[in-house]
């Protein structure tokens, strides 16, 4: 019989050669690098990094053998969740149509605002959280401690407002900053308060000793940037480009200085948790995705919307696990995005949410022009957001990541109603936002 651990790496050097051969096949005709080429790579190095943490011998103990079906499941439903990116890469638009509305502009200067009023207690705990990261050895770990003592109390009730709004609009903070940039006229000073608060996003958590959250955010950045790179002029992605490395390197410190201070002086070490941290969503999906010895009923992925209607619903993980303590597995460990829609709904319901939802996205779509509406490239965003946030972890839209949810679809819906209003009544003088 053949090794358990040769049996493991022939299948999952197979899901690696699926999604280099996806990879190619993406390019080979349109050879230029969008949302897709960024969530993609990602997929690529999440299964290099299983495939580290499947023969490391601390952590390949904790696997079930590994089954050809679970991986074929999960690489279709990725490619059902990357349809719309397809579409969008294999018809090429020259430029991006400004809404006839003008609700990007106050959108945009509310955010600014929230994120004035949001930035005197980030300077004020900037001792306190960053500089401490980077000079105490244990800080990083006593921040997370701290989370994890007060995780018991979060979905109870309103604690900051403000940080809630900013929150939940964080995603699209980032898409109405890269339009802005696409502009002809652009507002600079609009552009720079954008910026900081997408770095004020990365900000915060990092002062919380949480790595999970910057790490989101900064691929959430990446997706949004590649997905506008190609209406932007090229002295502007040069400029951008700088930018993201000096950020990234940046929080490279932090996080470098947070990993060690969690894992560091374990025996162990720090390279290993990496790899396991890294590359187990992929795993552990083979292992349980498919039958994970019950379903959550949606208690995961839809939580704010189901205590709308029920009282028993859990308002966090701490509840929602103790409820659920006789799952083999739940999210204490990552199945990524599709695992989580597996778990909470079962494989067959999820495949039909999956085909349901990126169906009705790809209908929204046009098939004509040279010009894409700024509603259409929000919902290309929203499903690119989804594929690269929960490609490693889990669905990052689930509990209060629900608002997230409401929030696009708010706008989404008013500036498609805002369009037809117009069509139907038009004005003599329209003023786009330009």
């Amino acid at each position: 019989m053949m090794n358990e651990i040769v049996w493991n790496n022939i299948l999952t050097v197979i899901y690696l050669l699926m999604w280099i051969a996806t990879f190619g096949w993406y390019h080979w005709k349109h050879r230029y690098m969008d949302g897709g080429t960024a969530i993609m790579t990602t997929y690529i190095m999440y299964i290099i990094f299983s495939l580290f943490t499947l023969n490391d011998d601390l952590f390949n103990i904790m696997y079930k053998p590994l089954e050809l079906f679970p991986y074929i499941y999960l690489y279709s439903m990725l490619l059902i969740a990357l349809s719309p990116t397809f579409y969008h890469h294999f018809h090429p638009v020259k430029c991006i149509e400004p809404p006839p509305s003008r609700l990007l502009k106050p959108f945009a200067i509310f955010i600014i605002l929230l994120t004035f009023i949001l930035l005197p207690d980030v300077v004020m705990n900037f001792k306190e959280g960053m500089v401490r990261l980077v000079t105490d050895v244990d800080a990083g770990e006593d921040s997370y401690n701290e989370q994890l003592d007060e995780a018991g109390e979060h979905g109870s009730g309103i604690t900051n407002i403000f940080a809630i709004f900013f929150n939940a609009c964080y995603d699209f903070t980032i898409f109405v900053t890269f339009y802005m940039l696409t502009l002809k006229k652009k507002s600079f000073l609009i552009i720079m308060g954008l910026t900081l608060s997408v770095l004020l996003g990365l900000m915060i958590p990092i002062m919380r000793g949480q790595r999970g959250p910057v790490i989101i955010a900064i691929l959430t950045v990446w997706v949004g940037y590649m997905l506008f790179m190609p209406y932007m002029k090229k002295v502007l992605v040069r400029v951008v480009n700088i930018i993201g490395i000096v950020v990234v390197m940046m929080v490279a410190v932090p996080i470098t200085a947070i990993t060690m201070s969690r894992f560091g002086e374990k025996a162990e070490g720090a390279l290993s948790f990496l790899t396991w941290y890294v590359g187990q969503g992929n795993v552990y999906f083979n292992n349980y995705g498919l039958d994970a010895g019950g379903i959550r009923y949606g208690d995961r992925t839809i939580n704010l919307f189901k205590r709308v209607f029920f009282s028993d619903t859990p308002k966090n993980f701490v509840e929602r696990r103790a409820k659920y303590h006789n799952l083999e597995i739940d999210d204490d460990r990552f199945t990524t995005f599709v695992g989580d829609f597996c778990i909470d709904y079962g494989p067959i319901v999820a495949a039909l949410i999956f085909i349901a939802f990126n169906t009705w996205v790809y209908s929204r779509l046009r098939t004509r022009g040279q010009t894409l509406k700024v509603h259409e490239l929000l919902l290309i965003y929203f499903t690119q957001c989804i594929c690269i946030q929960g490609g490693m972890t889990l669905f990052c839209y689930s509990d209060t990541g629900n608002l997230r949810i409401i929030v696009t679809g708010l706008v989404y819906a008013y500036l498609c109603y805002h369009e037809k209003l117009l069509q139907r009544f038009p004005l003599k003088k329209e003023n786009p936002d330009t």
